[in-house]
């Protein structure tokens, strides 16, 4: 399974390719911003996609998972520090598995993979 996380926290990201590694995935990618994300989603290709919703300048994660959903169905997990209704509500306009408030923990993050995988 060939996973894509859109971060753009870099020490988060690389905290989340830790703990997906030690979960057996090995195809990870890590994109810093929305636009970077759509580019290397082209080549790419990924089943799962972890992302925030609040990428800094430039598009947000939504966005890319909109843009994205638009072309194929691709699992997403939303992790954010964003936990208030508005942004909720946009993140309900896609299709995702889980909506993750930061800080997360492995714990968090494989019982929402393990029930993915189980489906």
């Amino acid at each position: 399974m060939r996973v894509l996380i859109i971060e753009d926290d870099m020490i988060l990201a690389l905290s989340l390719e830790i703990m997906l590694k030690k979960m057996g995935y090995s195809e990870i990618r890590k994109a810093h911003t929305g636009e970077k994300a759509l580019e290397t989603i082209v080549d790419f290709e990924p089943d799962l996609m972890l992302v925030d919703i609040f990428l800094g300048t430039g598009i947000s994660g939504i966005d890319v998972v909109k843009k994205v959903q638009e072309r194929k169905k691709v699992d997403v997990i939303y992790i954010t520090g964003n936990s208030d209704e508005y942004h909720r509500k946009q993140a309900g306009e896609t299709d995702y598995l889980s909506y993750l408030v930061k800080p997360i923990t492995y714990t968090e993050l494989k019982k929402v993979l393990e029930k993915d995988n189980a489906q």
